[in-house]
């Protein structure tokens, strides 16, 4: 790709192949969100795919899981967040003035 093309993009994310222990291979990366999140995807080739079909090539699909220990205490912290603000809606709700 040429400098001319390269500056109408804007990277969204990256990819890494990998290998399923049945030896088909996948991506796992991430994307980034307009607001800057990162999302982690995993995309699979659409093995149900009939040849000349209008169904897509590959499949792309959120990772949910987090990957590791440092990783699953910040969506343990989110989620705290979440519910104490929750919490803070129901209570100035039950205000009557």
């Amino acid at each position: 790709m040429d400098n001319t093309n390269k500056e109408k993009l804007k990277e969204a994310g990256a990819f890494w192949i990998k290998q399923s222990k049945t030896g088909n291979s996948f991506l796992t990366g991430s994307v980034k969100t307009k607001s800057g999140e990162e999302i982690k995807v995993i995309v699979f080739k659409n093995k149900y795919k009939t040849e000349g079909s209008n169904q897509p090539d590959y499949r792309v699909y959120f990772d949910t899981k987090p990957a590791g220990p440092q990783e699953q205490a910040e969506v343990k912290a989110k989620k705290e967040v979440k519910k104490s603000e929750e919490k803070s809606e129901v209570k100035s709700e039950e205000i009557p003035f």
